[in-house]
């Protein structure tokens, strides 16, 4: 029903009850003053409740224009007052809600198209790392389909498809623990550890490569540190570092890795003497598939130290890195004692 047709009614409703009522007063008593005091009385009021309801009217009008207003600022993702923020009451209350209602979508709008852009960003890295070792499978295994070429020329290219075949598949294991820590499917479950056994188990896993080019390493801890950490995930960090340290360290050179406690904390370096990272790569090596100026002539992939710094960061510790160009670099791994 239409508000003015309301009023309407509800005007004319008093003109009938002030009516009825004068006439019951003028033929009871019959008295022409006392009845037009009532009619007069009646009228007042009535215009008074008329000028009310008008005023309540436009006030709610006003209001719910307002309310609009904030509505639509949901809608466009605009945090705009449109109420006075010195006014203590249920529409400024109700607008700081609306407010914080927008900045959280806002919020997660952008976390969203930040999720979205880096897995377009992933899906340009994998396809560019798959796209080398599967280019040169398809060169070999045409090669060794020509049946002119020699005994010689067939060993080699059947070995050069074996180390693209190695190199895919370390890839594809690196790539599918990355997805992984990073997507949550693995948890990491911290456990008291020695840490101790969590260095000497990455070094052996290092053994075979640091023996190839005899590179002595070192290990000092002078009292077993336990700590309440992942064990196998944070050898797989550490081993990373030292795995890194031997690919740019040069032959018969050495690796030390020291422990070293403090109160809160403790400090695991790894310390090469080899070809040392510039100033402006330092910032860029924990990055997904970086690899830096000297490591071209390195196998890799650039996963190791990302997972690395993610692995750490995940067990509320972090990286350190100091190093001059040929002269060598000192990671150090920060974990805390609590």
């Amino acid at each position: 029903m239409n508000i003015n047709f309301k009023i309407a009614m509800y005007f004319t409703a008093i003109i009938i009850c002030c009516t009825s009522f004068g006439y019951y007063i003028w033929i009871t008593y019959n008295n022409t003053a006392l009845l037009m005091a009532i009619v007069i009385f009646c009228s007042i009021m009535a215009a008074l409740s008329i000028i009310l309801i008008c005023a309540v009217r436009k006030h709610i009008e006003y209001i719910l224009s307002k309310l609009s207003k904030l509505i639509y600022s949901i809608i466009d993702m605009n945090d705009q007052e449109v109420f006075s923020v010195l006014n203590d009451d249920m529409l400024g209350k109700l607008q700081s809600q609306v407010i914080k209602l927008t900045n959280i979508l806002k919020a997660q709008n952008s976390r969203i198209k930040k999720e979205r852009d880096e897995i377009k960003l992933l899906i340009s890295d994998i396809s560019h790392q798959l796209k080398t070792p599967l280019s040169n499978l398809k060169l070999y295994y045409e090669l060794l389909q020509d049946s002119s070429i020699s005994k010689d020329e067939y060993t080699e290219f059947s070995k050069n498809m074996q180390s693209q075949i190695e190199k895919l598949s370390f890839l594809m294991e690196s790539m599918i623990k990355m997805s992984r820590l990073e997507g949550g499917v693995i948890k990491l479950t911290p456990r008291q550890t020695s840490l101790n056994d969590v260095c000497l188990t990455a070094i052996k896993q290092a053994y075979q490569k640091s023996k190839a080019k005899n590179i002595e390493i070192k290990f000092n801890a002078a009292q077993d540190v336990v700590l309440n950490i992942d064990k196998n995930w944070t050898v797989e960090a550490i081993f990373n570092i030292i795995d890194n340290a031997v690919k740019y360290t040069n032959f018969g050179r050495s690796i030390i890795i020291e422990v070293i406690q403090y109160d809160m904390f403790v400090r695991i370096d790894i310390i090469d003497n080899g070809i040392g990272i510039s100033e402006k790569e330092i910032n860029n090596i924990f990055k997904r598939f970086y690899r830096g100026e000297g490591s071209k002539d390195e196998e890799g992939i650039g996963l190791g130290l990302y997972l690395t710094r993610q692995i750490v960061s995940k067990q509320n510790g972090y990286i350190k890195v100091k190093s001059k160009v040929e002269q060598g670099s000192t990671f150090s791994v920060f974990l805390s004692l609590n």
